[in-house]
């Protein structure tokens, strides 16, 4: 239930990032409209949102919330770039995964406070009959500095809504991107450390994936080797590829 809600705010967030009628965020959003003013009435009375006019809009507090995120992943971002490499491949490796995430979504609040137009209404556009969250699996791996998985699904069955890096305290990375933008139907995501250390070993959630569903028949996405010029690959501190094998898999959550 807590799940379920959280996702709910979140389509309302990113539907109110410019502002909108109740009735465009119904159709924004997908939700009931019962749903739509439970939801709106909670982040109405703890200030995520507010209401002026008949138009609902991001709160002065979550628009200071996204600012605060956007500039922590900045400077982040910039702490990382200046140190120095001894190794020139780590050094490669990690600017070749930076260059990668200049045009993905993981940036998610930055898009949300930094979007140059309101959403326009299309009303050919499919209509979601749910959502279903899956998670990318690391299984048995020993060593691992980098990865990237390309994640194959039908976009007129299914649309990427959210990526966002796993739970596990032993696999987090400091380097993390997702793209959804590089092919259609294609899902970009990956991560890398940072610096001259040894790689992560054991098993975790590397991401989950929140998707849009169109049908309730979809076909179900799948990690490909290679597609459109991206490909999957594990590598170890010494930038050798892992094999694959069975070590990466995708699970449904719900």
């Amino acid at each position: 239930m807590e799940n379920r809600r959280q996702i709910d705010y979140d389509l309302i967030m990113s539907a109110t990032r410019k502002s909108a009628t109740f009735t465009q965020l119904l159709h924004d959003t997908k939700l009931s409209r019962k749903t739509l003013s439970i939801r709106l009435r909670e982040m109405c009375k703890n200030g995520a949102i507010m209401k002026s006019e008949g138009l609902y809009k991001l709160g002065n507090s979550s628009q200071a919330d996204n600012r605060s995120v956007g500039s922590l992943q900045v400077k982040s971002l910039a702490s990382n770039l200046s140190r120095a490499f001894h190794d020139r491949r780590l050094r490669a490796a990690v600017w070749a995964l930076m260059l990668v995430s200049s045009f993905s979504v993981s940036g998610y609040a930055l898009a949300m406070y930094y979007a140059s137009s309101p959403p326009q209404l299309n009303h050919s556009e499919p209509v979601a009959v749910g959502y279903s969250m899956m998670a990318l699996e690391l299984s048995d791996v020993n060593d691992l500095y980098s990865w990237q998985a390309a994640i194959s699904f039908n976009a007129t069955e299914l649309k990427v809504l959210q990526v966002t890096p796993g739970n596990s305290v032993a696999l987090e990375f400091p380097l993390f991107y997702n793209s959804s933008d590089t092919s259609e139907g294609l899902l970009l995501v990956g991560g890398c450390l940072v610096g001259d250390v040894a790689g992560k070993s054991g098993n975790g959630t590397l991401a989950t994936i929140l998707f849009e569903c169109f049908t309730n028949s979809y076909k179900a996405p799948s990690i490909v080797p290679k597609q459109t010029g991206f490909e999957t690959f594990l590598q170890d501190s010494e930038l050798a590829n892992i094999p694959l094998g069975t070590k990466l898999s995708l699970k449904v959550l719900s």
